[in-house]
């Protein structure tokens, strides 16, 4: 059964009190009296009723001041302003310190009754709306999460704020695609259990995606022992050339640290970066997509990261030519890539100043 709402009287008047309780008592209501402001106080904390009746002039705290108190705790709370005063101020007052309504003395019991049930509804919608707002609030903090555990949160937060469903196709873009290989790791599965196995692998791409998403990147995916990110999609990024590299020096860094935490499990790694336009926009099918990058620029990237040596960060003269001089560059000069017909300026990222490249990260 539900249990009786529970109403707490307050005023001077003993009289008063006496009368309205015998008044709601065979209406159902648990009702509690008091008559002044201090100890109206002392029992809204201690019993957590669900209206107060409160009269304006009573003893030790008026009553407004004891409405504003409560209503910085309390905002569900259902309160109902009495006093024998016509004042229209009084009344003001008391609807802009948060009652839900305004009786003068005297009323009628009829009046009272209805006064009650009608704030009493309103409260408990309030309430009820408030919990529903809540449970829709973690539904849709998990589904935020839950999208930026499988995509780029860029990409996720555009999902989220979109209209409607996202469709298949793209658009044309300047991106500017990093991708790094993990080297030996074949070798090194054949030695470890799954789990370790696995804990190696994802050691070293959480350095990788850490770093690219501290850089304002999009990783694409994972592919087996491999990460591919692109820059300047879905958001335009002013210098998406410099935040790559310097998004692809932070992952060495820390790909390093990795090595040396793991020590014989350590792995080799390659990195590969070029600037040019793509296709970029949603692939798949209507039941099954991925957010992606399709063109040249990929091609070439990812032969740049397999033509590098262990820890080589290797860039196309696309990106290069983007860049700053805060970026120590050396050249390797032009080279036949695997599967691609022209020859393309090739250089390597030995350097970048510290103080610059930490200025320019994006948090």
């Amino acid at each position: 059964m539900e249990k009786p709402k529970k109403i707490l009287v307050v005023d001077d008047e003993v009289a008063t009190l006496v009368l309205v309780r015998r008044v709601l008592l065979p209406e159902g209501y648990e009702v509690l009296t008091t008559t002044d402001g201090k100890e109206a106080l002392r029992l809204y904390e201690a019993e957590k009723p669900d209206l107060i009746l409160l009269d304006v002039i009573i003893p030790e705290i008026d009553g407004l001041t004891v409405l504003r108190k409560i209503r910085k705790k309390d905002r569900f709370v259902g309160i109902i302003v009495i006093s024998a005063l016509t004042s229209e101020k009084i009344a003001r007052d008391a609807i802009l310190s948060g009652a839900n309504d305004y009786m003068t003395k005297p009323f009628t019991f009829h009046d009272l009754r209805e006064r009650i049930k009608e704030v009493l509804h309103n409260t408990t919608l309030l309430r009820e709306n408030a919990r529903l707002q809540e449970a829709l609030d973690r539904a849709n903090t998990k589904l935020r999460i839950l999208f930026e555990r499988y995509m780029a949160p860029s990409v996720a937060a555009r999902l989220i704020a979109s209209p409607g469903l996202p469709d298949l196709g793209g658009t044309r873009k300047i991106v500017t695609v990093v991708f790094m290989d993990l080297r030996n790791f074949t070798p090194l599965a054949e030695q470890l259990e799954a789990h370790q196995l696995m804990n190696t692998l994802n050691r070293y791409l959480s350095a990788a995606a850490g770093a690219i998403s501290d850089y304002g990147g999009t990783i694409d995916k994972f592919i087996g022992d491999a990460v591919m990110a692109f820059f300047n999609a879905p958001l335009e990024q002013p210098g998406h050339q410099q935040q790559a590299v310097r998004a692809a020096w932070a992952m060495k860094q820390s790909l390093l640290a990795t090595s040396r935490e793991l020590g014989e499990l350590a792995l080799d790694f390659g990195i590969g970066i070029h600037t040019g336009e793509a296709i970029v926009g949603n692939v798949g099918s209507h039941q099954l997509m991925n957010y992606t990058a399709i063109g040249d620029v990929v091609n070439v990237a990812n032969r740049l990261q397999e033509a590098a040596r262990q820890g080589q960060i290797l860039i196309s003269e696309a990106t290069a030519s983007a860049l700053d001089g805060t970026v120590e560059l050396i050249s390797h000069g032009r080279w036949q890539l695997r599967g691609h017909s022209e020859r393309i300026s090739v250089f390597e990222v030995v350097d970048i100043a510290e103080q610059e490249a930490s200025t320019e990260k994006r948090v």
